[in-house]
């Protein structure tokens, strides 16, 4: 009972997270696209992560949100919080001569250190979810 709570609050926060990242990304898609123009990445890669961030979050909602596909949400969740984390932790490390965030919401009222906190918190939430998922499943296999 204790892992099927976890995993459907990890999920829910997720859910909620994605949602209000995405639907902002593809409310105001030319914005987003902007934002990521300032990115210091080849310009045939911003053309595919430009399309590719807000795909996979709504993605990423559709798979959590049923528990047959809330593995599979979980793991794209996990990569795509695991990319960004390492991302913030280079601009950090000032690995880029310019970064821009291309982020919405309350997202883009935080300094990257606190963005590197918020995402790190998201990412172990995902990762717990992910494992939660992981031995539940395991364990109906072997009942």
């Amino acid at each position: 009972m204790k892992r099927k709570v976890t995993i459907y609050v990890s999920a829910s926060l997720l859910i909620f997270l994605f949602i209000l990242t995405g639907a902002e990304k593809v409310s105001d898609f030319q914005q987003f696209r902007d934002k990521m123009s300032g990115q210091v990445f080849t310009s045939g890669f911003l053309v595919m992560v430009t399309y590719l961030v807000p795909s996979s979050e709504i993605a990423c909602v559709m798979l959590l949100l049923f528990p047959y596909t809330r593995l599979a949400g979980f793991i794209l969740s996990t990569a795509m919080l695991s990319a960004f984390t390492a991302y913030i932790t280079l601009v950090l490390l000032q690995v880029f001569a310019k970064h821009p965030c291309p982020c919405g919401g309350p997202l883009k009222h935080l300094t990257w250190a606190q963005h590197l906190i918020f995402n790190s918190i998201f990412l172990s939430i995902s990762i717990l979810g992910l494992m939660s998922t992981y031995r539940e499943r395991r364990s109906e296999n072997f009942a």
